[in-house]
């Protein structure tokens, strides 16, 4: 079917297109309203080396200056419990209802994390966010202590905000998806129903066809005339001879031409040929000599 016939079609059934089309404009509009927009917030913490670890080996006790190689994987333990079932508990305790999640910050040579929170809210997601910073600190000396806790702290890792939480942005994103799938949902519809009502049309149309004609005469009369003709036409029906059917009639055989003699065999007969003597002897032609 191409564009060329589908339009045909949908003017055709125009009560049924228009109300669809109608509808398949409607939903987008009311999803692009109804759907609000997603904020999205970011920061950045860094781990810093324990005030011990930074003077030793003649170190001036800068903890930006005494990055070890160990803190990476410490950062990767604490993006771990972050985004732990009961991390997510406890930020919900503190206010913290909106998607929270932390990871390794891409693309960085540090032991540092980027935290987001999203939400619909966009004042709400600074102040989740702000809670989510310290929650992570608080977790970074919890996870030390809680294996051996007799640790002093200044042996303990620390944490710092590098980054404070950013002014919140709309992600589009997702609304679009949604009032992209709301129009396709639209388009279902009208598709549906138009080129549904012409199946059905054309199914009843097909079946109109279908019935037999009805006959004249053939129901019971209810006047004289209509009874007089019925009967008629069964004393007519029984006086005139039926016709016999293809098979009953005779076949006509042409005798050379008759398939079935082909198979038939010519019986031999062996004619002896007459002696010379038995020809008769007549004059030369008159014109000869």
């Amino acid at each position: 079917m191409d564009l060329g016939t589908m339009l045909r079609v949908m003017l055709r059934r125009w009560y049924v297109s228009i109300p669809a089309l109608i509808v398949a404009v409607a939903l987008p509009g009311a999803a692009w309203t109804m759907i609000s927009s997603t904020y999205q917030t970011t920061s950045t913490i860094s781990l810093l080396n324990s005030s011990a670890a930074a003077s030793a080996n003649q170190r001036t006790g800068n903890p930006f200056l005494a990055f070890d190689s160990s803190l990476t994987p410490m950062a990767d333990f604490l993006a771990r419990r972050l985004g732990s079932d009961q991390s997510a508990a406890d930020l919900a305790a503190r206010g913290v209802v909106d998607p929270a999640s932390a990871e390794l910050a891409p693309n960085a040579s540090g032991p540092f994390l980027t935290l987001t929170v999203s939400g619909k809210n966009e004042n709400l997601v600074l102040t989740e966010l702000q809670t989510f910073d310290k929650y992570a600190i608080e977790q970074l000396a919890v996870i030390q202590t809680s294996t051996t806790a007799s640790l002093p702290s200044s042996t303990l890792i620390r944490a710092v905000v590098v980054v404070p939480p950013q002014k919140p942005t709309t992600s589009m994103k997702k609304k679009f998806e949604d009032v992209a799938g709301a129009g396709v949902f639209g388009l279902a519809i009208l598709f549906l129903s138009v080129f549904g009502s012409e199946a059905m049309a054309l199914r009843r149309a097909r079946e109109r066809a279908g019935q037999p004609r009805r006959r004249i005469g053939s129901g019971n009369g209810n006047s004289n005339g209509t009874g007089t003709a019925s009967a008629g036409n069964g004393t007519l029906a029984r006086r005139t001879p039926a016709l016999s059917s293809a098979s009953q009639l005779p076949r006509y055989r042409d005798p050379e031409f008759d398939p079935e003699d082909e198979d038939e065999t010519e019986p031999w007969i062996d004619i002896e040929p007459l002696p010379l003597e038995h020809l008769a002897v007549t004059d030369r032609d008159p014109g000869s000599r």
